[in-house]
């Protein structure tokens, strides 16, 4: 008969499998009722724990997680209202690795983000570059031995009180729970593959692969997880990237857009993309076309200077100089005729604020407004030919610093990158 204490572990696993049994007798931790799409965000180590340190004893692990999570989440804020964000911190403060699982599980998260930073001894004469993405190995599978221990190192700064009930468990229980994790396995790999692809692609950093690892913070989650490093800070030019604004922000970016990618997979439901920044590319990889950004609380708009003062810039784009700006009102709509094509488009401006397409702010060109949501968005320079409005972006770029391109079909907003490879493929027809 059992003992006491081996009840004890049963029961304890019973409640944390609770709700992949949920899910495998057919109530989902995401109905499509009501319930936003739920994203728990880790950003690894913090307080005692710095994790990794680079050459300056203040450029630290714990920092740079924390950055691009705050980051991310600001983004998936602004353009996600949809979304629910949980985050396991948002200040310096230590948590168990048991109890960042333990936020994401009773938060019911539909999926679980780490994000790490690498090392190597600093006496080692190799000087690794690039990012990994890790999903959960099951027993016996994982062959990144050195990056288990080093992120499983934190647990002997814990009490261990979310570990012990795993201690001398059956076989069969530990089966079964490993079975119960494969539930999400293949969900966990689609996400690494599209998260690593928007790091190298959209960040510019070098391929190191999706890989597996036996990462205590992913093993105590039920939802598809992943870990990402997103760097060697024992590498100098790595390091200065992680430590730059810049870097971070492309990094949060490149996660953000990976985060659309695969929500608008599962649920069918897109947001904007945003562009990414890389800076130095580490790869021979194209960077990812610009897509969209906006900025908390306010719309991305420009100091406006008196309309009828500027010169005509982009002739597709913008009229020629009137005295009154009454007579600018056509929109970029009349430039393309009512068509099942792809239409891109500039976007210079969006904001919760329902302007007039004569608003001085748009400088007299063509204005076009659309609304989505709670929010207007406002664009220049329609056309279905790509290269022609990737032109006009460059020529407008003074007047609207922050103008980018998007696509839309059958008066749709639709993914641009997707976009302009379809319009790729027609041209070489």
């Amino acid at each position: 008969m059992p003992s006491l204490k081996h009840k004890t572990y049963i029961l304890i696993t019973l409640l944390l499998l609770t709700p992949i049994i949920m899910v495998a007798g057919g109530i989902s931790n995401n109905p499509t009722g009501n319930k936003k799409y739920t994203i728990c965000l880790d950003a690894g180590h913090g307080g005692k724990d710095p994790g990794c340190v680079g050459s300056n004893r203040n450029n630290q692990e714990k920092d740079i997680a924390l950055a691009i999570v705050k980051e991310v989440k600001r983004l998936l804020k602004v353009n996600c209202s949809d979304v629910k964000i949980v985050c396991t911190r948002e200040t310096d403060i230590f948590h168990e690795l048991g109890r960042r699982a333990e936020i994401a599980n009773k938060a019911k998260a539909d999926l679980f983000i780490s994000v790490h930073v690498n090392a190597i001894p600093r006496s080692s004469t190799h000087k690794p570059r690039g990012v990994q993405t890790y999903t959960l190995a099951l027993r016996g599978a994982s062959k990144n031995l050195e990056v288990e221990k080093r992120e499983n190192s934190v647990i002997a700064l814990e009490s261990g009180r979310y570990y012990d009930a795993y201690n001398g468990l059956s076989a069969e229980i530990e089966i079964m729970r490993e079975l119960m994790q494969q539930r999400d396995m293949e969900e966990s790999v689609n996400f690494a593959k599209i998260v690593q692809s928007e790091m190298v692609n959209g960040a510019g950093r070098k391929d190191l692969g999706v890989q597996q690892g036996n990462f205590a913070v992913l093993r105590l989650t039920y939802m598809p997880s992943v870990l990402l490093e997103v760097g060697f800070i024992s590498t100098e030019d790595e390091e200065q990237y992680l430590m730059s604004t810049e870097g971070r922000n492309a990094l949060a970016r490149s996660i953000y857009n990976a985060i659309i990618k695969y929500k608008a997979k599962v649920t069918g439901v897109h947001s904007s993309l945003v562009p990414v920044n890389a800076g130095k590319s580490q790869s021979t990889s194209k960077e990812a076309e610009e897509v969209t950004i906006e900025t908390e609380d306010t719309p991305t708009t420009v100091t406006a200077t008196a309309p009828q003062t500027k010169q005509t810039v982009a002739t597709t784009a913008k009229q020629t100089t009137a005295t009154t700006p009454a007579a600018k009102t056509t929109t970029a709509n009349t430039v393309v005729a009512d068509t099942n094509s792809t239409v891109f488009k500039i976007q210079v401006s969006a904001g919760s604020a329902d302007l007039k397409e004569t608003d001085k702010q748009f400088k007299g060109y063509k204005i076009e407004k659309y609304k989505d949501g709670n929010k207007f968005k406002y664009f220049t320079g329609a056309s279905t030919d790509y290269e022609q409005v990737r032109k006009t972006k460059n020529d407008i770029k003074e007047d609207f610093p922050n103008c980018f391109i998007v696509a839309f079909k059958n008066g749709q907003q639709v993914d641009v990158i997707g976009a302009i490879e379809e319009w790729k493929k027609g041209k070489k027809k």
